[in-house]
C-alpha cells in the first residue's frame, strides 16, 4: 500500500484509518488485494456441505489454511462469521494504530449481515432432525460477541440487516455516529458465513452460475454465494490528526435509497441506484466525470447487471462525458452478501492507494447492453485513481452507495 499522509488538523470530514478482511482470497487485506490485483478467481467446489442435489456446486469459501490461522488470532465461537468479523476488526484497528496509542477514544461498532448466526444451524442438522445445541443460531446479535474482546469498545454496538446493501449501510451508520458526536471511532464491518439455506434459496431462484460468475458478460448465467468479513475504521479528520493517525482514504459521501419494486428483482429503470449516486455527487460536490472508478455490485445475474449498467450510465454518462470505468469483484470473490459492501470498500481504499483499477476478471464477451460503460479488462488497468464510487443493492430494493477519495486530496 502507498504511504499514507498525515491528517491536516482542523479539517472537516471523515477518514478511513484502518482496513481488515477475511475472504475467499485468504486472511488479511493483503491477501484480498493480491487476488484482486492478479484477477484471480477464488471461488471453487463447495466442501462445507453436500451440494449433490444442486445443479451448481461452487461458491466462495474461506481457505482451510486461513481458517487454521484464524483459530490462533481470535477466541473460539460457534459462528465462523463472528470469528471472521473479529479478525478483520483486529487487523483494521492494528493498522489504524488504535491498539498502540492507549487512547480513550469513544469507539462504536456498526456491522451488517444477511444471515447473522443462522448458519450455525447448518452444523446442527443431523439425520435425527433439525436440531442444534443452544439457541445462538437464532440470536443474530451474537455475531458481535468477539469484537469487544479484540478491540476496546465503549460506545454503541449496532447490528444492521438491510439485505445485501447492508455493508454500505453499516459504513454510513458509523459515519453518522461520528458526525453527531456519538463516537470518535467507528468500527464499520460486514460478515457472512456460507449458508446452506442461502445456497438452496438461490438454487430455487435459478440464479446460481454453474462455473463462475461473469458480471456484465453477455453469457452470464448467475451468481455464486461466498463468505467472509471486512472492516473499515472511520474517524473524523480532526480526531485522526489529534492522535497522530494516518488516513488511508476519505469518505466523501454516502447515499441510500429503496425502490420497493419487487421481492427479488430491481426496478428495471434503476431509479434507486440513480438516486443514491446522485446523493453522493451532490453531497461531495463532485461532477460525474470526476469518478475514476465504479466498483459495481455486479452479481452476474441476467436481470440485475443490466439494470445496474443502465443506472450507472444514466447517473454518470451522457454526451461529452467519458464512459465510467466499471468493474465488479464478484467474478473473483463471489457474493459475500452482508460482507460484500465493506469488502468492496476495502478494495476501493487499496485501489486509491495503488492507483490501479481492478478488472472484470471473468469477462469474456461484454454484454452489448453495457456499451455505455468502460468495462475494465480482466487483468485491470494502471491509472490514476482519486475517487471511487462503490455500489451495493439487495433483494427488496435497498441500495447503498459510498464515495471514497484518496488521502491527501482537498477533502482530507
Amino acid at each position: 500500500m502507498a504511504t499514507a499522509v498525515e491528517c491536516p488538523p482542523g479539517r472537516a470530514g471523515i477518514v478511513v484509518t484502518g482496513v481488515g478482511a477475511v475472504s475467499p482470497a485468504g486472511l488479511g487485506h493483503r491477501a484480498l488485494w493480491d487476488a484482486v490485483r492478479e484477477g484471480r478467481v477464488t471461488t471453487g467446489p463447495v466442501t462445507r456441505f453436500d451440494t449433490s442435489r444442486h445443479p451448481s456446486h461452487r461458491a466462495g469459501e474461506i481457505p482451510r489454511s486461513a481458517l487454521s490461522r484464524l483459530d490462533s488470532l481470535v477466541p473460539p465461537h460457534r459462528s465462523l462469521a463472528a470469528r471472521c468479523l473479529a479478525a478483520a476488526a483486529a487487523e483494521a484497528a492494528h493498522g489504524a494504530g488504535l491498539t498502540r496509542t492507549g487512547s480513550r477514544a469513544r469507539t462504536g461498532v456498526f456491522a451488517g449481515t444477511v444471515m447473522g448466526t443462522r448458519p450455525v444451524l447448518d452444523h446442527g442438522i443431523t439425520s435425527a432432525g433439525l436440531t442444534a445445541e443452544g439457541t445462538d443460531w437464532a440470536e443474530p446479535e451474537r455475531l458481535l460477541d468477539l469484537v469487544p474482546e479484540v478491540v476496546p469498545v465503549d460506545g454503541p454496538v449496532v447490528l444492521l440487516a438491510s439485505g445485501c446493501s447492508v455493508g454500505g449501510d453499516a459504513v454510513a451508520c458509523g459515519a453518522a455516529a461520528i458526525s453527531e458526536g456519538e463516537v470518535d471511532v467507528a468500527i464499520c464491518g460486514g460478515a457472512e458465513e456460507l449458508s446452506q439455506e442461502v445456497f438452496a434459496m438461490f438454487t430455487t431462484l435459478r440464479a446460481l452460475a454453474p462455473d463462475v460468475a461473469r458480471p456484465f458478460d453477455g453469457d452470464r448465467l448467475g451468481m455464486q454465494p461466498a463468505e467472509g468479513a471486512a472492516v473499515v475504521i472511520l474517524e473524523s479528520a480532526e480526531h485522526c490528526a489529534a492522535r497522530g493517525g494516518l488516513p488511508l482514504a476519505v469518505l466523501l459521501a454516502h447515499g441510500a435509497a429503496a425502490d420497493a419494486y419487487h421481492l427479488t428483482r430491481p426496478r428495471p429503470t434503476g431509479d434507486a441506484l440513480v438516486e443514491a449516486i446522485g446523493t453522493c455527487l451532490r453531497d461531495a460536490d463532485r461532477a460525474p466525470e470526476e469518478i475514476d472508478w465504479v466498483c459495481a455490485h455486479g452479481t452476474g445475474t441476467p436481470a440485475s447487471d443490466g439494470v445496474e449498467a443502465r443506472a450507472i450510465v444514466s447517473a454518470l454518462g451522457g454526451p461529452g462525458r467519458r464512459r465510467p470505468a466499471v468493474s465488479s469483484l464478484k467474478g473473483m470473490l463471489g457474493h459475500t452478501q452482508g460482507a460484500a459492501g465493506v469488502l468492496e470498500a476495502v478494495v476501493a481504499v487499496l485501489a486509491l492507494a495503488a492507483e490501479h483499477l481492478p478488472g472484470n476478471a471473468t469477462l469474456r464477451r461484454p454484454d452489448p447492453a453495457c456499451a455505455g460503460l468502460d468495462l475494465v479488462p480482466p487483468r485491470g488497468r494502471e491509472a490514476p485513481v482519486a475517487t471511487v464510487l462503490s455500489l451495493a443493492f439487495g433483494l427488496g430494493g435497498g441500495v447503498s452507495a459510498l464515495l471514497l477519495g484518496a488521502a491527501g486530496g482537498d477533502d482530507a
